[in-house]
């Protein structure tokens, strides 16, 4: 049993020295495109591996929209900046057809009325529902930045105005986007674990102005994922319990959203595209676990038109008229939950989500975490097993002395 147990010890003793977080890494480029409209923000990176090279497009020219790529390593990018302002099909190609694509589309800003304070929203209630169109903020960027090896973009939305509906709205949504190139854990709380083929993204709901007929204003957010992908089969929604809370402390659940496969029924695809986020929203900038409230995810839908569901979007200008062949579905999360005071508490809210290629990564144990425990259960070993050795040598030395005086 202490064969056993130190053999354990030993093992465990192994894996602090293991790096759970090796990974291809990948050299990250970017630039801004079409620059020649003032008002529209377009980032390109290029993350560049052994064996293929990732694309990535950030697009803030109406819908928000992220488009990943996956190619040989030579492939090229190329934008006809005159078309692709205009929106127009083809206005975005490769220079050989991708291994893969994936991208998403922030569709809808959803406003609820929670009467009963369940936290739950009803699509159904259109009373209580308010839509805002992401297209109808005033984008702006706020910084661009270079931090290590990864590429950061600050955007912000105001002054929201739907000339339609003569809807205008005061506040400010904020999203802010980072490329990376290694795998390891994002500095911005809840510190979510990305690899080198993913980019995150996070919303911060800052002082928006709601429906003054509304007395218990919650928000949602509505994504359109499109791309490679089963067509016929819904989204995968795949809710992980981890026993460790180290990074996000109070949390020990990641949802993930995977994208089906074309030739499994039973299973999601392996090296497709997802969405990982752990389901907890911070109601005050200083993002402190005491003050956060959660999300809630619902099941994802078809898309009946998929093509006009890109139109007038970045994504579009690649998939243009193919996107009738294409997964096109969308997914609703909604920030907060019964009891939290609603958005009106604190006038602030977040959601950080991370978008990705591959198999999404697993929470490890940190070596700090691992030493500790190590420690933990060490030394009551060490104890046990010094212990022992004292009284082998102890009764050893009294069977001498015994037989020493019996002479």
């Amino acid at each position: 049993m202490l064969r056993i147990s130190i053999l354990s010890l030993l093992l465990l003793l192994a894996s602090v020295f293991a790096d759970p977080s090796v990974s291809t890494k990948r050299t990250l480029d970017f630039k801004e495109v079409c620059t020649n409209n003032k008002n529209w923000t377009t980032l390109y990176l290029r993350a560049e591996g052994s064996n293929d090279t990732l694309h990535y497009l950030w697009d803030f020219g109406g819908k928000p929209s992220i488009l990943m790529a996956l190619t040989s390593p030579a492939a090229t990018l190329n934008i006809t900046c005159e078309d692709f302002l205009l929106r127009k099909n083809n206005s975005i190609t490769f220079s050989q057809d991708p291994i893969y694509t994936i991208g998403i589309i922030i569709n809808r800003i959803i406003e609820f009325n929670d009467v009963n304070d369940t936290a739950v929203i009803n699509i159904a209630d259109v009373t209580n529902i308010n839509v805002l169109r992401p297209e109808f903020f005033r984008w702006s960027r706020k910084s661009l930045s270079v931090i290590g090896d990864s590429v950061g973009l600050d955007m912000e939305g105001n002054s929201y105005n739907d000339t339609a509906k003569n809807i205008t709205r005061y506040g400010s949504i904020k999203l802010s986007l980072r490329g990376f190139c290694f795998l390891d854990h994002t500095e911005t709380t809840p510190h979510m674990l990305h690899t080198e083929n993913s980019t995150q993204v996070d919303f911060i709901f800052d002082n928006i102005q709601t429906n003054e007929t509304f007395s218990n204003s919650r928000f949602a957010i509505e994504l359109l994922m499109v791309g490679d992908g089963n067509p016929d089969r819904i989204l995968v929604i795949d809710p992980k319990k981890s026993l460790d809370d180290e990074h996000t402390p109070g949390i020990f659940e990641v949802i993930e959203v995977r994208v089906p496969a074309f030739d499994r029924t039973d299973k999601m695809e392996s090296t497709g595209g997802y969405l990982q986020w752990r389901p907890v929203s911070y109601v005050t900038a200083s993002r402190d676990a005491t003050l956060s409230t959660e999300t809630i995810q619902y099941p994802p839908s078809k898309v009946s038109n998929r093509v006009n569901a890109v139109k007038n979007t970045m994504l579009y200008c690649y998939y243009g008229e193919d996107a009738k062949n294409l997964l096109v579905q969308s997914i609703i999360v909604s920030l907060g939950s019964k009891g939290d005071g609603f958005y009106k508490k604190t006038h602030y809210t977040t959601w950080t989500f991370i978008i990705g290629y591959g198999i999404p990564p697993d929470e490890q144990f940190s070596n700090l975490v691992i030493m500790i425990i190590t420690i933990g259960l060490g030394l009551p070993l060490i104890i046990i097993f010094a212990t022992g050795i004292y009284v082998c040598f102890r009764s050893m030395s009294k069977r001498h002395t015994d037989t020493y005086l019996n002479r």
